[in-house]
């Protein structure tokens, strides 16, 4: 059985170009802009490495972003500014190698439990994702995000109200 790293700060150390999570968008990005962003301020990536090679075994990245109110079900548009604060889960991927072994789970419940405990500090309404495909999309309902209803670009959100309920965040 393979152990890995908690999710970490990507660093300029690690082989971004030895990544394969079998799409290429996602393996271009990580290569390719994944650290640049990192750099500039755009985008934090935290991965999650094989604790014997040190090899990125998959990686999540956030930023923040925003939702346009018209975006929302017509129940959540009421008495709400626009657009609504958000935080950007932009990409998220796991080596071909390790797929299967509940990273892309456990990269979930970090973002997510991290975005949480950020709203406490700053306000954020919801984490907003655009997924590729339904694959995808079935693997962020399971989290609890929902169409935005009106939104052109098909985007998904979890309200933050609804993690707190459904337990991320919460301290022990």
């Amino acid at each position: 059985m393979a152990a890995f790293t908690p999710p970490r700060p990507l660093s300029a150390a690690d082989d971004t170009a030895a990544f394969d999570c079998g799409r290429d968008a996602l393996n271009h990005w990580f290569r390719r802009h994944a650290w640049r962003n990192q750099e500039l301020g755009v985008s934090r990536t935290s991965v999650i490495c094989d604790a014997e090679s040190g090899s990125v075994v998959g990686y999540v990245s956030l930023s923040t972003a925003q939702v346009e109110r018209a975006w929302l079900p017509k129940a959540q548009q009421r008495n709400r500014p626009d657009p609504l604060p958000a935080v950007l889960l932009g990409q998220l991927g796991v080596d071909l190698r390790w797929q299967g072994q509940g990273i892309a789970r456990s990269l979930m419940i970090y973002a997510l439990t991290t975005v949480v405990c950020l709203s406490g500090q700053i306000g954020c309404f919801c984490v907003l994702t655009h997924p590729l495909d339904d694959d995808v999309r079935a693997l962020y309902a399971a989290f609890g995000f929902e169409d935005l209803p009106f939104d052109p670009g098909r985007s998904m959100a979890v309200r933050i109200a609804d993690l707190v309920r459904s337990g991320f965040g919460a301290t022990d």
